[in-house]
């Protein structure tokens, strides 16, 4: 039998864990298509944040996720959800130490050129004392990974979001340290708090709010980077990684790596941090990435092709950045702020008994 929804198994794994793995869901023959168009029109020695559009879009790509059972376990665990027209293609190539470390976050920060140093940020919220030069004059800079600054106007929510992102392995991932997609196991309510605890302060909701700087110094060197998480959510992790066993060939003990078989799949809910990592194997790591959002009925963009649904993680404007007409019925950015306080709104299987495969 098809295989059409989460097992009791797997909502409780994911309802635990922020991340679910489902094994052997995608036809080898996708698999190997989608593979061969990838290794013939991109790079393998080198490592994008953004792939070629035509690969990106291609039938033969996104049918890994529009013609596969992937479409209709999301449907039936997660709800209706708009077309899937585009996606990210992910790869490591092989022996990349991705500048040495990974960098665990939740998706929807912007990403670009940033200080070096501690003196030059501002320590409570992490902008550049000199933020002209990097964000622009009024914070309009695109970042490298089509990441914006804001997603409102009113500078209220500085993180875009969606509902699910689910991952598709072309290759085999299964020995650890061979780039695999990691995760923060069991964050995701961590980070929940921290946005509940945000909207409840009256704060800005994301980095530059209460408790999460946009930059950060390193307690090693001083060097400042981009910072993914908020500082409750990097406090634990820190104190979990003291706890955590070892694993062989897996030097990063707070993150817990997804190995995949080609074929394989998984599902990380949005608010559980996750992060590439460093390949130190002798093949690329190549994986598809579509980040799904539950259909919101009563806003009028859902299905429009200029929000990139399967590829974006700000379909609150459009892909490139444009802001949206709403209604003034329609309060897009309070919409969002809802569901980061409370994500599992947009899971059916939390709230209505469904058919679950044995």
């Amino acid at each position: 039998m098809t295989k059409d929804n989460l097992s009791k198994q797997e909502q409780t794994e994911f309802l635990r864990d922020g991340f679910v793995i489902l094994r052997d869901v995608i036809p080898l023959d996708f698999v190997e298509q989608a593979r061969e168009l990838i290794v013939s029109g991109m790079s393998m020695t080198e490592r994008r944040i953004l792939p070629p559009r035509e690969l990106a879009t291609h039938p033969n790509v996104i049918r890994l996720f529009n013609e596969t059972c992937l479409a209709e376990i999301m449907r039936n665990s997660m709800g209706p959800y708009p077309e899937v027209i585009s996606c990210q293609i992910a790869v490591t190539p092989a022996r990349n130490q991705l500048y040495g470390r990974p960098s665990p976050h939740v998706d929807g920060s912007w990403s670009g050129p940033i200080p070096s140093e501690r003196d030059e940020i501002d320590p409570v919220v992490g902008r550049p004392l000199d933020a002209e030069r990097y964000f622009g004059r009024n914070d309009e800079k695109r970042g490298m990974n089509d990441g914006l600054l804001w997603q409102d106007p009113d500078k209220r929510i500085s993180l875009g979001s969606y509902t699910a992102l689910v991952g598709v392995a072309l290759n085999e991932q299964l020995e650890p340290g061979n780039g695999q997609f990691a995760v923060l196991k069991g964050m995701h309510e961590e980070v929940e708090k921290s946005f509940r605890m945000q909207r409840d302060t009256g704060s800005v909701i994301g980095p530059e709010g209460t408790g999460w700087p946009r930059l950060r110094a390193s307690d090693e060197d001083g060097r400042v980077h981009l910072n993914g998480l908020p500082e409750a959510v990097r406090a634990r992790m820190a104190n979990d990684a003291e706890k955590a066993s070892e694993i062989k060939g897996w030097p990063w003990k707070e993150l817990t790596p997804v190995c995949l078989a080609a074929g394989d799949a998984v599902i990380a809910l949005h608010s559980c941090p996750h992060t590439a990592t460093p390949n130190l194997g002798p093949n690329p790591r190549m994986n598809l990435y579509f980040r799904i959002r539950r259909l919101r009925e009563n806003n009028p963009f859902e299905g429009s092709r200029k929000v990139g649904h399967g590829v974006s993680d700000h379909p609150d404007r459009g892909y490139f950045g444009q802001y949206l007409d709403y209604p003034e019925s329609y309060d897009a950015w309070q919409t969002s702020i809802d569901k980061l306080c409370d994500h599992w709104s947009e899971w059916d299987f939390t709230r209505e008994p469904k058919k679950i495969n044995r």
